[in-house]
């Protein structure tokens, strides 16, 4: 007579969904394992103080993911953010690294409402084409006031407006007046754009040079506080002294400005 075992077997359905409920514990720790959370500035955080968070990235092969090979370099990594509260995408782009430092190919950004709010190529190729020129025209009005108030109106262009921070050249021609009489003067400058709200511009003309640093609202107008300094002593007005300006950008070139964001 064959002992009972003191064991109790564990009936075959039982057995089927104890297994099921292993299989999916397993797979749910290791899918929070390749989850990585970010918080508001973008450092490494516990999923409870996130507001985005990033799957972990998977390798490509360089040509197909950007279009074109990279030296040395034969597979990047595919990123892509997502805010935490809707699974909504915020970053897709193509890194060298798998923490997504080097960008490399089109990378895109979006709101929580998946509207595309800006759109960056770090291909090397064409980004050293495009250092060149952006032709498309950028109108510029001006007010400055130095001795005289004087109003310049003029044709910018931006060079290699793919980045952050856009370097713009201006060229055009003012009105001033002085014991009733109007004279004109030509303008020329360059002005970079930081992106991060800042500005400093450098230019001249027939008369003096001039300088400004000052605060830029999404390089749609600058607003600035510098020195001008004479060329012609003995022309009057002498163009010396303090100087305030403010300007204008109208363009259909959208790479010119920085997108509005209003993050919550």
């Amino acid at each position: 007579m064959k002992k009972k075992s003191k064991l109790f077997p564990i009936p075959k359905k039982k057995s089927f969904f104890f297994l099921l409920i292993c299989l999916l514990t397993t797979y749910n720790s290791f899918a929070q394992k390749d989850t990585i959370y970010f918080d508001a500035c973008w450092k490494n955080c516990p999923k409870e103080q996130a507001i985005y968070y990033r799957i972990s990235p998977e390798k490509m092969e360089t040509k197909k993911a950007i279009g074109c090979k990279i030296k040395n370099i034969d597979s990047v990594y595919s990123i892509k953010d997502y805010y935490l509260k809707n699974h909504k995408l915020q970053f897709q782009g193509y890194a060298k690294d798998k923490e997504g430092q080097e960008l490399v190919g089109i990378s895109k950004w979006f709101d929580e409402d998946e509207t595309l709010l800006n759109t960056q190529n770090y291909n090397h190729k064409e980004k050293y084409a495009s250092k060149l020129l952006d032709w498309e025209p950028i109108f510029y009005i001006n007010y400055s006031i130095t001795v005289k108030s004087q109003f310049t109106g003029g044709v910018e262009v931006c060079l290699d407006c793919d980045d952050k921070t856009k370097l713009f050249m201006g060229l055009g021609y003012g009105i001033s007046s002085y014991d009733g009489k109007y004279f004109g003067i030509p303008d020329a400058y360059f002005s970079l754009n930081t992106g991060s709200g800042i500005f400093i511009k450098a230019g001249c003309s027939n008369r003096n040079l001039y300088s400004l640093a000052g605060l830029s609202f999404l390089n749609f107008a600058d607003l600035g506080f510098g020195y001008s300094y004479p060329l012609a002593q003995d022309e009057k007005p002498e163009l010396k002294g303090f100087t305030f300006g403010l300007t204008f950008r109208i363009t259909n070139n959208k790479k010119a400005y920085i997108p509005l964001r209003i993050g919550f």
